[in-house]
This record gives C-alpha cells, structure tokens and sequence, in this order.
C-alpha cells in the first residue's frame, strides 16, 4: 500500500444463505467500504482479526446493518419485510433489532 498504514475492518457478506464475517485490510474507512461494494459486504467498522478461527456472530443486527446485508433496502422495505412475517424482531426491546437466523432465511429465498 505504497508506505501507507495499514488498518483492519470487518465485514458481513451473505453467502449461500448464510451470514459470514470476513476481515479486510484497507488504509482508510473510505477503501474498505469500496473494497465492501466489490464483493458485496456490508461494512461493520475498524476492528481487530480475532485469535479465534471461529468468530461468533452477533444473534441480532440493528436495522441500519440489517438492511445493509439485505442489499440496502430502504427504511421502509425492511419494515414491510418485518409486517410480512419474512423478517423477525427481537422482542422485549425499544430498539429494531431483526435476527441473525430471519435474515440467512430471508437470503436462502433469495
């Protein structure tokens, strides 16, 4: 990367109906994200490769990241996924949180 530092991100791509994390490397927040477009990821944040080789995932994203892995529908389309039933919300709280099992479902019908 021609003398430049080198920081590390993740990433969640869908990928044969399921959800995976991946771990890329880019100089900026600006590269990963395009480095996301190109293989169809959505862009988590700087983070650090874990030691693991198995990462858990989270059971649950937030709306804003769950409409990043279903390909960046609006607001609007992943509340009618949610009205639908093809989307399930964690229930017991405030915050629209859809879980990790309704979204690999949700991309297998893909």
């Amino acid at each position: 990367m021609n003398g430049t530092s080198v920081r590390t991100f993740s990433a969640i791509r869908a990928a044969n109906g399921r959800l995976r994390r991946l771990w890329l490397e880019a100089a900026d927040e600006t590269e990963a994200h395009e480095l996301c477009l190109r293989i169809e990821a959505g862009l988590e944040g700087e983070d650090q490769r874990p030691e693991s080789a198995a990462p858990l995932l989270p059971e649950a994203y937030d709306a804003r990241t769950a409409r990043r892995l279903l390909g960046g529908i609006s607001r609007s389309s992943l509340y009618k996924e949610l009205i639908l039933g093809n989307l399930e919300r964690v229930g017991g709280t405030r915050r629209v949180l859809i879980t990790r099992e309704s979204l690999e479902r949700r991309c297998r019908r893909r």
